[in-house]
C-alpha cells in the first residue's frame, strides 16, 4: 500500500469519528423522519455508507498493478529446454 492511501486512510478515520461524535450527531436528532425512517439512523447509516465507499475507492486506488507483459518467446524456450536436459534430477546451475 502506498503512503499517500495511508494518509487519506487516516483522514478518513478522523473525519468518520468526528461525524459520527456528539455534536454533529445532536444536529440530526429530531422528530422529522424522511421516507418514515428517523433522522438520526437515516444519518448514520448515510455516513455509515459512504465512509465504505470511500474506503473501497481509497484502497482500490492504491492497489498496486503489475504490468501485465507477456513473457519473451525464447525465455520459455531455454527454460524448459534447460530442464528436460538434465536427466540427474538436480536443477541446472546457475552462472557464478
Amino acid at each position: 500500500m502506498r503512503q499517500q492511501s495511508r494518509e487519506y486512510i487516516v483522514i478518513l478515520f478522523i473525519g468518520a469519528v468526528l461525524a459520527i461524535n456528539y455534536p454533529v450527531l445532536d444536529l440530526f436528532d429530531r422528530p422529522w423522519a424522511p421516507f418514515g425512517i428517523p433522522l438520526l439512523y437515516f444519518y448514520l447509516y448515510l455516513v455509515w455508507l459512504v465512509l465504505i465507499i470511500v474506503l473501497i475507492a481509497v484502497v482500490e486506488s492504491s492497489e498496486i498493478h503489475k504490468s501485465e507483459e507477456p513473457p519473451k518467446p525464447g525465455a520459455l524456450e531455454s527454460e524448459s529446454v534447460s530442464r528436460s536436459g538434465d536427466s540427474s534430477g538436480h536443477p541446472p546451475a546457475e552462472p557464478p
